[in-house]
């Protein structure tokens, strides 16, 4: 899926800031893992980048390299790890650095939401000795999805014991 150009150089800039404030260098390939994440659509695991990278875009890195970088893009805040049926996935996580995201528990997907009233009382939160530079809440649930899937099941359960 292809994204917004001006979001992806405004998470590049960051990610610039970011290393350069931890000391760390602006690399081809970290610039590569990067775009490549922006490239995803939905949740994806190292080695699905990994994927991506050698096969659709001819960009051969290590499998160690794209760790590294997705650990250190998540403490950039451009990426957000999540622990699903027992494994690690990674989604996008850098929404001008103030986001909502409902996860579903059931299948994983991750929906980004905008809400007026949680960014307000977020803002006038009063921090102490702490000047805050974004925000992420993670909302854990159903997807409309996974919910009928399990009312499905929950039906079929019942109407098995009524027999």
């Amino acid at each position: 899926m292809e994204r917004n150009d001006a979001v992806l150089e405004k998470a590049e800039q960051a990610l610039e800031a970011y290393l350069h404030g931890q000391g760390l260098r602006c690399t081809p390939e970290r610039n590569a893992i990067l775009e490549a994440v922006f490239m995803t659509d939905g949740n994806f695991t190292p080695d699905m980048l990994l994927e991506e990278m050698t096969e659709r875009q001819n960009f051969r890195v290590s499998r160690a390299t794209v760790y590294n970088n997705l650990t250190i893009f998540e403490q950039a805040g451009l990426v957000k790890r999540l622990l699903h049926e027992g494994k690690i996935k990674y989604t996008l996580g850098w929404h001008e650095n103030c986001n909502v995201s409902l996860v579903c528990s059931g299948c994983g997907q991750v929906t980004e939401v905008q809400n007026k009233r949680i960014d307000k009382l977020v803002h006038e939160m009063k921090l102490r000795r702490f000047q805050m530079t974004g925000y992420s809440l993670q909302i854990f649930g159903l997807c409309s999805k996974c919910s009928q899937a399990l009312r499905r099941r929950m039906k079929q359960k019942k109407n098995r014991q009524n027999k």
